[in-house]
């Protein structure tokens, strides 16, 4: 299953084809005493993909997220794996600080082992900032980190710059932003690829 947040439906039922799931907007789930509702699914991964930042994912905080979580696992015992697509969701100065690691630790508490939390690696530095690009017309992404706002808003100058010569294809703009010169200051990292094997980009979080 494949929820999204605010503005980002499109990219989630993309996201959805590409998998063969089902999508669903997490406004249109329920609420009660426990938090916001499951519903059944025959799915073993529970994908959202929103906005995101270290404190807030798809307008949850880590504690609603967490009790979501905790809610599918009840209804769907064959949940193994939560996937956080969102950007900074792993950058942090502090190791226990940071959305998917404080989330990853309440599923771990609530949910034990069984159920893994993946998101987006972090970069080269757990400070580092980033950003995830996604063309729906090409089921392509692009996640640039770096480690200053300066250096991400100059890779983001160049993914603007490049996407159009690509026909939107980000995989293809990633492949040649990572093999531009750049200024060492400017010393970002670029992945990219099409959403059928965007899971595979993800990371398990500690």
């Amino acid at each position: 299953m494949i929820l999204w947040g605010d503005e980002h439906e499109r990219r989630a039922t993309s996201l959805a084809i590409a998998y063969g799931e089902e999508a669903k907007s997490l406004a249109l789930l329920g609420s009660g005493p426990e938090g916001i509702a499951a519903v059944q699914c025959a799915d073993k991964t529970l994908t959202v993909w929103g906005h995101g930042d270290a404190n807030t994912f798809a307008e949850m905080s880590n504690g609603e997220f967490g009790q979501l979580i905790r809610n599918w696992k009840k209804l769907n015992p064959q949940l193994s794996t939560v996937e956080i697509i969102t950007c900074d969701a792993r950058h942090n100065d502090d190791p226990f600080s940071g959305y998917a690691s404080s989330v990853a630790r309440f599923v771990r508490e609530t949910c034990g082992e069984a159920v893994a939390v993946k998101a987006l690696p972090v970069g080269q530095h757990k400070t580092d900032c980033s950003i995830l690009w996604a063309n729906v017309g090409t089921a392509s992404f692009c996640y640039i980190t770096a480690p200053s706002d300066e250096a991400l808003e100059y890779a983001n100058l160049r993914l603007k710059a490049l996407s159009p010569l690509n026909g939107r294809d980000l995989n293809k703009t990633a492949q040649d932003l990572a093999k531009e010169k750049r200024p060492a200051f400017h010393n970002y990292t670029v992945n990219g690829g099409y959403f059928k094997a965007l899971r595979d980009y993800l990371g398990i979080v500690r």
